[in-house]
């Protein structure tokens, strides 16, 4: 089988570990991506190179606008035509949303080169699109041989009311677990919040419920953000401040410092108008390092927590509060979703895993394509 995959995300290569292993399953794999992506840290312009990356053919497009950022990027429409036709993919996978021009640009050039194409999304919120961006996203889907969402709910917004075409619900990239799950004796029980301080994260319900918990427990808190001051006068108001460590913005090598400490990560978000809990990386993160995690009923979280550890309802104080109190009085219960945690991750969120079930459903798109 031979599959072009567009994306701004592969112009990095420490992301291109799904695509690896596709190509060791036998795909002959392009990855269309920006010719440009964001910035060193000496503020050089990162540039992607043409070329093979362990099996995987990379092909730079020219484009405008910020690759490294969220908002829609200008493909060199004439070079991503020109890409695909030299390519002669069976399928091409659309990693970039189905209302931006380059879906457009990439749809109707497979149509008219007998290609299917595959769209993928990660959007769980409906988006304030202007009238072209919506008549481009329904046209896309419309033409749309097979759909991934990067969660349920995205998968939803892509296949409407629609039972067809085929459809799944696959990560766009998976977790790298350790080879080995590390901990650190600590006296007290140990809750961890890794992520921005910001209200939607939830950070408040956590304090707040922590004030209800029997017996001793300390709190690290990973991240930074415009709540902060606001979340450390909360916690000083209901007499936790002592308990809570703040640890800032940490890189991941300091972050692996912080994962054995902790006894369960705790990610209570709350949905926005604006914001949901899309990707659930913390919680994938978490779990790879067998720790336990409670999460609220929004997003991606309970899809991704499952029967591996807990979820509650959003603003429950109450409910966050029990749940706690129980990881706190069961040492042996902490052990039990860990190990169930880490296999969970192991066998449908590493990049393998991942390969494997798109290339089910790439197969069901070509069923009487190779391999």
């Amino acid at each position: 089988m031979r599959a072009v995959v567009l994306s701004r995300v592969y112009a990095d290569p420490a992301n291109r570990s799904k695509l690896r292993a596709l190509a060791g399953l036998g795909c002959s794999i392009a990855a269309v991506v920006p010719a440009t992506w964001g910035r060193s840290p000496d503020g050089q312009i990162r540039e992607a190179a043409f070329g093979d990356d362990s099996g995987v053919r990379i092909i730079p497009i020219a484009v405008t606008g910020d690759a490294a950022g969220a908002g829609e990027l200008r493909w060199d429409h004439r070079a991503l035509r020109r890409a695909l036709a030299d390519f002669r993919p069976d399928l091409v996978q659309l990693e970039e949303e189905a209302w931006t021009s380059v879906a457009a640009c990439v749809t109707r050039a497979s149509a008219r080169l007998a290609y299917r194409v595959c769209c993928f999304s990660w959007e769980s919120l409906p988006e304030p699109l202007s009238l072209g961006a919506r008549w481009r996203r329904d046209r896309v889907l419309r033409r749309a041989a097979g759909l991934i969402g990067g969660n349920r709910s995205a998968l939803a917004r892509l296949t409407g009311e629609r039972g067809e075409p085929p459809h799944e619900v696959i990560p766009q990239l998976g977790v790298v677990p350790p080879l080995a799950v590390e901990r650190a004796p600590q006296e007290h029980f140990t809750i961890g919040f890794i992520g921005r301080l910001v209200p939607e994260r939830g950070l408040d319900v956590l304090f707040r419920a922590c004030v209800r918990l029997g017996g001793t427990w300390t709190i690290h808190v990973v991240g930074t953000g415009p709540s902060q001051e606001e979340l450390e006068a909360l916690a000083a108001r209901l007499g936790i401040a002592a308990h809570v460590t703040w640890h800032g913005a940490l890189s991941p090598a300091a972050l692996e410092q912080v994962w054995p400490k902790l006894d369960c990560v705790a990610l209570p978000s709350r949905t926005t108008a604006r914001w949901v809990a899309t990707r659930a990386r913390t919680a994938r993160e978490a779990m790879a390092r067998g720790i336990p995690v409670v999460g609220t009923n929004t997003g991606a979280l309970p899809d991704v927590i499952a029967e591996t550890g807990r979820v509650v309802p959003e603003d429950d104080v109450e409910s966050l509060a029990v749940t706690l109190q129980e990881l706190h009085d069961r040492p042996d219960l902490r052990r039990e979703l860990g190990a169930a945690a880490r296999h969970r991750v192991l066998a449908e969120f590493v990049d393998g895993a991942i390969a494997q079930r798109t290339l089910q459903l790439w197969r069901r798109l070509l069923p009487t394509a190779n391999p």
